[in-house]
């Protein structure tokens, strides 16, 4: 079931491991990082519930995709990028019958391991019911 849902979300890169046009890597990857902008995304699952009325399984969690730039630009950049990844994210059904729900972004300024960078999260609540 989660890894169901892992495998949705890591599917969606197209051309290359690109979102809206951006390298993507894993949360945790630990290789060479191209030149910003790029991206890193993470699966955060909530506590698994069951669903009273049908005895379905329902999990839930959120979709988070760390947004690094060039630090001293400003905010827009990374705004810009969120909006390109509302059109994969935002508000849809996936495969699975994986339901996205509204984005947010969060600034956070400049990454702590890399003072040349600022970092934002773009993150998609979802649902899924299966089992």
């Amino acid at each position: 079931m989660y890894s169901e849902v892992i495998n949705c979300f890591y599917d969606l890169p197209v051309n290359n491991n690109k979102l809206a046009g951006f390298q993507v890597f894993p949360a945790d990857y630990k290789g060479e990082l191209p030149k910003p902008p790029f991206l890193k995304l993470n699966i955060v699952f909530s506590p698994a519930s069951l669903e009273a009325t049908s005895g379905t399984k329902k999990v839930s969690g959120v979709v988070l995709v760390s947004i690094y730039y060039e630090s001293g630009g400003g905010q827009l950049q990374a705004s810009e990028i969120s909006e390109l990844l509302n059109d994969i994210f935002e508000k849809k059904l996936l495969n699975f019958g994986i339901q996205t729900k509204v984005s947010s972004l969060q600034f956070l300024g400049t990454d702590k391991n890399d003072a040349s960078l600022s970092r934002a999260d773009y993150s998609v609540p979802f649902s899924y019911y299966g089992e």
